[in-house]
């Protein structure tokens, strides 16, 4: 069966549905927080009860610490028994939280990716193939290990253009690209160490600063705009 394209509308339905789950995760994470502390201070104050007991009662101080410690054990028991079946829902909670992650930045991925699949070109330059993906582990001269990931990368005889696919772009993610994926690019692949590179960030949104950042260092940015995505490149420039 052919694979269905994704559209604009596609993808924020399924963001629409994904912040709906993310707001349900908050509110569970939040009162899974409540539940913690308000078991900490009902044991709290059932220790200093107890303890006032055993002084209103004139009860030895030998007498009033074995007595106490088993209460604390059992109380300790009792706590870390709801404690466990809670921390089960924590980490289904926050197991949750990174799938729908990594399914945002999947859906972005795929989205812009169809767009640069049909157009093959970016800044102006045409590109002969593109691969999503590029993923790569070597070992420097010095010994230290460098591995990195680049989401979607176009090349041609000449050019190479990294092309990096955020659900959000946030502030540094220019300035990363160029002191971290341009070195790491031509040293995983010393195969294209030779070629121009180009950047490019693609997201559904972008944080304030970002998109002067990006022209201030010769980034392209590809943004969705209704049901196209729209590039701006004519700052772009080639390291």
């Amino acid at each position: 069966m052919e694979k269905k394209e994704l559209t604009a509308a596609d993808v924020w339905a399924m963001f629409a549905e994904t912040d709906r789950k993310m707001a349900e995760t908050d509110r569970i994470m939040r009162e899974n927080e409540r539940k913690i502390a308000e078991g900490h201070r009902i044991l709290d104050e059932k220790f200093d009860r107890l303890e006032k007991l055993f002084e209103d009662l004139g009860i030895e101080r030998r007498e009033n610490n074995r007595a106490l410690n088993e209460k604390l054990a059992e109380n300790d028991r009792k706590l870390t028994e709801r404690f466990e079946a809670l921390g089960i829902k924590v980490n289904e909670v926050k197991s949750n939280v990174v799938g729908i992650g990594h399914s945002n930045g999947e859906y972005a991925e795929e989205y812009f990716y169809n767009s640069l699949k049909k157009k093959m070109e970016f800044a102006g330059v045409h590109f002969d193939l593109i691969n999503t993906d590029f993923r790569l582990l070597r070992k420097a001269p010095s010994g230290k290990r460098v591995e990195d990931q680049f989401d979607m990368v176009m090349i041609n005889g000449e050019a190479a253009a990294i092309i990096e696919i955020k659900y959000k772009a946030r502030e540094n993610d220019p300035k990363q690209m160029v002191n971290q994926k341009v070195s790491n690019f031509r040293f995983l692949f010393p195969e294209y160490a030779k070629l121009k590179i180009y950047l490019g960030l693609g997201a559904f949104s972008f944080e304030k600063s970002v998109e002067q950042e990006a022209q201030e260092l010769g980034i392209g940015l590809l943004k969705q705009v209704g049901e196209t995505i729209e590039y701006e490149t004519k700052w772009v420039r080639a390291y």
